[in-house]
């Protein structure tokens, strides 16, 4: 599972963990080179990430379950309503995903840019929302979390509060929604973001993180 994240970064950056308005800039890469400035481990468990595997090996397809947290404010209530968005969205998003994973979707013909053509491929990797939650329980593969929270700051990273924004949403203790197992799903946060710095930022995401313990759990999704 941790390795198949590497191929979803950008796409969870520029899709679901969005600001219902903002829709310019990915933060990944600060997120990404501050932890990596601060903490030479998750850089040395990076370049152990990305090493290429056999490109021999027989290929098969593999199912990667995802759960979506949607973080909404307490006043939408009525699933569909502001923040609180509808299943629909989140189905029609995740067909997007696979299409583009699977080069179905219909900008191959013509895309929007041509610059990455000659490195398209399918890596045989199918999502869909998970049908059984860490207790073995029957799930829609989405929760919903009310918070009084009215957004949440991506550019605020105070080490010494535990509930700093940038990851606040990804933790129950701060309003947010604490995160499944990451060695069995794909955990993705939708929220209202904001931010303190320079442009606008519609999503991010972590590169892989630390496969040993302990580590930030709320960097590692």
């Amino acid at each position: 599972m941790k390795k198949n994240i590497l191929f979803l970064y950008l796409f969870i950056s520029s899709t679901l963990l969005f600001s219902q308005e903002n829709h310019k800039k990915c933060n990944t890469n600060h997120l990404v080179n501050e932890e990596i400035k601060n903490n030479a481990d998750y850089y040395k468990a990076r370049i152990n990430e990305t090493k290429p595997t056999n490109p021999n090996t027989e290929k098969t397809t593999i199912t990667i379950p995802i759960v979506v947290h949607i973080i909404h404010r307490t006043s939408h209530a009525n699933i569909g309503s502001g923040t609180n968005i509808s299943d629909e969205q989140i189905e029609d998003q995740l067909r997007i995903l696979n299409e583009d994973y699977s080069k179905t979707n219909p900008e191959v013909a013509n895309p929007p840019r041509t610059i990455f053509s000659n490195y398209w491929g399918n890596p045989d990797l199918q999502f869909c929302l998970a049908t059984t939650d860490p207790n073995g329980n029957p799930t829609t593969g989405i929760t919903r979390t009310a918070t009084n929270q009215v957004n949440w700051n991506a550019n605020d990273n105070d080490d010494n509060d535990p509930c700093h924004e940038a990851n606040g949403m990804k933790k129950t203790a701060c309003g947010g929604k604490d995160g499944w197992d990451p060695y069995k799903y794909l955990n993705i946060w939708v929220c209202d973001l904001t931010n303190s710095g320079s442009g606008l930022i519609m999503g991010y995401s972590y590169l892989p993180g630390l496969l040993q313990n302990p580590f930030n759990t709320s960097d590692d999704y």
